[in-house]
């Protein structure tokens, strides 16, 4: 038998899809949880299984990864996180040695760009995002570094230079 609307079990996951990403984007996050949980019980008692755990619990647009500054890119991280559905100790056991527990932590908690790209790239690809936004997210990441190496160096004229005078007997 077919379904005139296509597979059930798709129309089933847009549907709840739609309604978790309409909560979160109205500031109902608590709610857009509880509705992830709800399916997922669904899933796992009628049908017998999960949601896959590399998915998104709320999908991140592409036009939605932006950063200006440094700021904007850890609340890019932190949007990313939110989505995922995942906490930080989760994240940390998927990435074992590469993405160390405290350096999932310091990632979203510091104000400061992350200095290693794959970390960054860890952390993204962690919390679900597919590779095409992976590769933006380290567009972003290495442009901003860029600034930042820039803001700290300064121009090649004015930096400091010292003049040794050797004095012979």
């Amino acid at each position: 038998m077919t379904c005139p609307d296509g597979d059930p079990l798709e129309r089933l996951n847009r549907l709840w899809s739609q309604l978790m990403l309409a909560l979160s984007r109205s500031g109902r996050r608590a709610e857009a949880l509880a509705a992830y949980r709800e399916v997922r019980v669904i899933l796992r008692t009628e049908l017998g299984i999960d949601p896959d755990p590399a998915l998104p619990l709320i999908a991140t647009s592409t036009a939605e990864l932006r950063a200006a500054t440094e700021a904007e890119f850890i609340d890019l991280l932190r949007l990313v996180q939110v989505r995922s559905g995942l906490t930080l100790p989760e994240i940390s056991r998927r990435a074992g040695q590469v993405l160390p527990r405290s350096q999932v932590y310091s990632l979203l908690k510091r104000r400061k760009l992350p200095t290693k790209p794959e970390q960054v790239r860890a952390f993204v690809t962690i919390c679900g995002l597919p590779e095409p936004q992976v590769a933006r997210v380290m567009e972003l990441w290495a442009t901003l570094r860029e600034q930042v190496e820039l803001a700290v160096s300064g121009p090649e004229d004015e930096k400091p230079f010292a003049i040794l005078i050797v004095r012979s007997a």
